[in-house]
C-alpha cells in the first residue's frame, strides 16, 4: 500500500512541475516564442552558411572510368583511363585514349587535332592547366594548384579534324536554300564531356606535377606492361589449349578401342566430333600465338619509341594550356 501511495505521490509531483512549467510559459508567452524562433532562425542560417562554404561533390554523376565518350562528328571516342590527385600540391592528373571508330588501328591517332576545354567548380583562384599528348593516341590533362577541396572539374573533348560530309558546296542559290537545314543538323556534334567529382579521384601524396617527357615513358611503360600480360594470358591459354587436345586424344583411342569390338556408328561419329574438337583447338592455338608475335612487336615498337624520348627525339606535338 506505502508503494502505490510513493507512485502517486511522484506523478503528483510531476504534474505539479508541469503545471508550474505551464504557468511560467503562459505568463512569459511572447518572450518564449522570440526566444524559439530566433533559435530556428539561427539553425536555419547555420545549415545555409554550411551549405554554401563545405564544398562537396557536384550532383552531377562522375564519368565511369574506362568509358568511351563520342565527341566530334569523326566517330572518336576519349575514354578517361586513369585519374589521379594530390591534395598537397594540387595536382589532378588525368589519363585518356582517344579511339577512331572510322580507323581499324586504334593507335594511329592524329593527336594534334584532339583539344580539351575545362572548367573548376571550387578549383581556386591559382589552378592552371594543361594538355599533354603522351602517345598517338594518348593524352594526360594536368591540372596544379587546385584547391585541396574542389567539387569537381569537367572536361570537354574536342575534334579539330575537318569532315567533309559537313561542308557545303551548293551549285545554286536554291541549293543553297535547301541544305540550310541539312548543314545545321550535319554541325551537331557529340557533346564529349567528362565530369571527375573530387571523391571519385584516387588519392596519391606523390604525384608530382610531371613533365612530358616522364609521362610518355611512363605511357611506354604502361603500353608494355600491358602487352607483357597480354602474352602472359595467351601463353597460359596455349597450355589449356594442349591440355584439352590431349584429353581429345586420349577420348579417341578409347573409342577406337571400343569400335575395334564392335561397328557402332555413334562411336564413330564420338571420334569425328572429337577429331572436329582438336581442329578448332588448334586454330584457337594459333590465334593465340598470332595474339603472342603481335604483342612482341607492339612491346618492341613501344621500346623504341621509349628510347627515342628518353634521347630527347619525341615526334609528339608539344603540351598546350586550356
Amino acid at each position: 500500500m506505502s508503494a502505490i501511495i510513493t507512485i502517486t505521490d511522484k506523478f503528483r509531483n510531476v504534474f505539479q512541475r508541469f503545471s508550474r512549467f505551464g504557468t511560467w510559459f503562459l505568463e512569459h508567452q511572447r518572450r518564449n516564442l522570440i526566444g524559439i524562433f530566433s533559435i530556428f532562425v539561427m539553425i536555419a542560417f547555420g545549415a545555409t552558411v554550411l551549405v554554401s562554404i563545405t564544398p562537396r561533390p557536384s550532383n552531377l554523376p562522375s564519368t565511369e572510368l574506362n568509358t568511351p565518350v563520342s565527341f566530334g562528328t569523326l566517330n572518336k571516342t576519349a575514354s578517361l583511363t586513369k585519374s589521379v590527385f594530390n591534395k598537397n600540391n594540387g595536382v589532378l592528373e588525368l589519363h585518356y585514349t582517344i579511339s577512331d571508330g572510322s580507323v581499324s588501328d586504334q593507335d594511329l591517332v592524329d593527336i594534334s587535332k584532339i583539344k580539351f576545354t575545362a572548367m573548376t567548380d571550387h578549383g581556386g583562384n591559382q589552378v592552371t592547366g594543361r594538355v599533354v599528348p603522351t602517345s598517338n593516341n594518348t593524352v594526360v590533362v594536368q591540372f596544379k594548384n587546385l584547391s585541396h577541396n574542389f567539387n569537381a572539374v569537367t572536361l570537354t573533348a574536342h575534334d579539330k579534324s575537318i569532315n567533309t560530309a559537313t561542308v557545303e558546296a551548293p551549285s545554286s542559290v536554291v541549293a543553297d536554300s535547301s541544305n540550310a537545314k541539312k548543314t545545321t543538323a550535319n554541325s551537331n556534334t557529340a557533346n564529349g564531356k567528362f565530369i571527375i567529382n573530387r571523391d571519385k579521384v584516387s588519392k596519391s601524396n606523390t604525384l608530382t606535377f610531371a613533365t612530358q617527357k616522364e609521362l610518355e615513358v611512363n605511357e611506354s611503360n604502361d603500353k608494355i606492361s600491358a602487352q607483357q600480360k597480354l602474352i602472359s594470358k595467351n601463353t597460359n591459354a596455349i597450355v589449356e589449349y594442349q591440355k584439352a587436345i590431349d584429353q581429345q586424344q586420349s577420348s579417341i583411342k578409347k573409342y577406337q578401342k571400343i569400335l575395334a569390338q564392335s561397328d557402332d556408328s555413334d562411336t564413330q561419329t564420338s571420334i569425328n566430333n572429337a577429331r572436329d574438337a582438336i581442329t578448332q583447338i588448334r586454330t584457337q592455338v594459333s590465334d593465340a600465338q598470332n595474339n603472342i608475335q603481335r604483342a612482341k612487336t607492339n612491346i618492341s615498337q613501344y621500346q623504341k619509341i621509349k628510347k627515342q624520348v628518353e634521347d630527347g627525339k619525341s615526334l609528339l606535338p608539344k603540351p598546350t594550356d586550356l
